[in-house]
């Protein structure tokens, strides 16, 4: 299902609301939720993968940063850390959880920043998916100029919404109204992003296989959660998995 431009825009809008980031740090990411456990099988991913790749610490560069919750999932790893988002709201929270970074307002259009530091490790996390295909691109843009060639580093970016997992049927059978935010990726939506811009794709790992409705439904949220850790340990859960992360460099 594709979503409209303007249903995008007002995706992007709602983060601007200090009442709606709050919401999304507070009850999205509670302990115990849905997301606050498929971010913490990304944390555990992510830490043992940048320790393998990086001979030393990468800086890392956060587009749409939002509350920083992908700086914070790299504490310590990261020899530096800059957090980059065009809301306020969503940089005076990752300041208020005390994110360990320099953090940066950006505009949604314009010279972009960039930093010829190495090794760089570029993190994109809940953006492409409900963002417009300019918005994903001016995020492609950011990779590409803080990773100008193969050996600057890597690229991280989150597909929360797989085409290819259990997901989708809800775009198929879900209740209308359940519809109007609903949006997909594909694995060829991403590749071609990726390819576009010059990237190739280096890795990438699935992090639940189940929906959300699993973990809130007796009697299979008690069952839900262990499933998806077993899964998410498996590289071909990538494929049907309805969260992914991407891995790419620049091409040679």
């Amino acid at each position: 299902m594709e979503v409209s431009e303007e249903m995008r825009a007002d995706y992007t809008d709602v983060f601007k609301d200090p009442g709606a980031v709050a919401k999304y740090s507070e009850e999205t990411y509670a302990t115990g939720t849905f997301s606050s456990r498929v971010s913490e099988r990304q944390r555990q991913w992510l830490r043992g993968f940048v320790s393998e790749a990086f001979p030393e610490p990468p800086v890392q560069h956060d587009f749409a940063c939002g509350t920083g919750r992908a700086i914070r999932m790299l504490a310590g790893m990261v020899a530096e850390a800059h957090g980059y988002d065009t809301s306020e709201a969503m940089l005076a929270k990752a300041a208020e959880l005390r994110t360990p970074a320099r953090l940066h307002l950006v505009g949604a259009t314009g010279e972009l920043p960039v930093d010829d530091r190495r090794p760089a490790l570029v993190t994109v996390f809940r953006l492409l998916l409900n963002a417009s295909p300019s918005v994903r691109d001016r995020a492609m843009d950011f990779a590409a100029g803080m990773l100008p060639d193969a050996d600057a580093g890597l690229l991280v970016c989150e597909n929360h919404g797989n085409a290819g997992s259990i997901r989708h049927l809800k775009a198929v059978f879900g209740r209308p109204d359940s519809k109007r935010w609903f949006a997909e990726l594909s694995h060829a939506d991403v590749m071609e992003l990726f390819a576009r811009h010059g990237f190739e794709l280096v890795a990438r790992q699935g992090f639940t296989m189940l929906t959300q409705g699993f973990y809130s439904r007796a009697p299979l949220s008690w069952l839900a959660p262990p499933l998806d850790d077993l899964a998410s340990r498996r590289r071909w859960s990538a494929a049907a998995a309805s969260d992914v992360l991407y891995v790419a460099r620049r091409r040679r």
